[in-house]
């Protein structure tokens, strides 16, 4: 149970980040369901609608767990000479660690994610692809795709579902694939980290193949 301070005579002070924390506590334990107003109160010694003088509702706290799992993704220094492509999959590589690091509510943070945390962010981020030349029309596409594969790549581990293993039914497939699988050199981390390298190769490949066509004579 998460301590609170009490006065002689007082009844239990709360502040809000303690209120976020007990229930990322919880989250953690137990996951999103297991997340009540009346569990939250009792691990914080207090009574349920003490946690009204702090959040409008039970949506807010959620919010509030969302961001606070969100800010704990330590930052990505911007890269020097230009390679934006391996800060980018640092950078999300380190926001996948964050969400693994709460795997039982990260399907919390998916559907209360901070939106207005996520577009400062992609300010910043459109900024570093400006200053490496991505085009402005593909900022974004490559910044929004970047996210959503980092989320759905969290997602498949926190809810169990294995790396590319071996075939459950070998039979379906050739050999050689079956031996390709049987090898098993494709852990998570490495999936992920190749799947987002493809992705940004095959998109600046794609930029820079227009704008060849756009510099030749017609």
């Amino acid at each position: 149970m998460i301590g609170v301070r009490v006065g002689m005579g007082r009844k239990p002070l709360i502040q809000r980040e303690t209120v976020i924390r007990a229930a990322i506590e919880i989250a953690d334990a137990d996951g999103p369901g297991s997340l009540s107003l009346e569990r939250i109160a009792a691990a914080l010694g207090v009574k349920a609608p003490s946690l009204y003088n702090h959040f409008s509702d039970k949506a807010e706290i959620l919010a509030g767990v969302a961001r606070s799992i969100v800010m704990e993704t330590p930052r990505t220094p911007a890269p020097v000479g230009g390679d934006w492509k391996q800060w980018l999959i640092e950078a999300s590589v380190r926001f996948r660690e964050t969400l693994l690091k709460h795997s039982r509510a990260a399907p919390l943070v998916v559907e209360y994610f901070p939106r207005g945390l996520l577009e400062k962010l992609y300010a910043e981020h459109c900024l570093v692809l400006a200053a490496a030349n991505v085009p402005t029309n593909y900022q974004m596409f490559i910044l929004e795709a970047t996210h959503r594969m980092t989320i759905g790549a969290a997602m498949c581990v926190a809810t169990g579902r294995p790396a590319m293993a071996p075939f459950a039914n070998p039979d379906q497939f050739d050999d050689q694939l079956n031996e390709s699988m049987q090898q098993g050199n494709w852990s998570d981390a490495k999936l992920f980290t190749e799947m987002l390298r493809v992705f940004m190769d095959g998109a600046e490949a794609d930029y820079s193949r227009r704008e060849l066509q756009l510099d030749q004579p017609s």
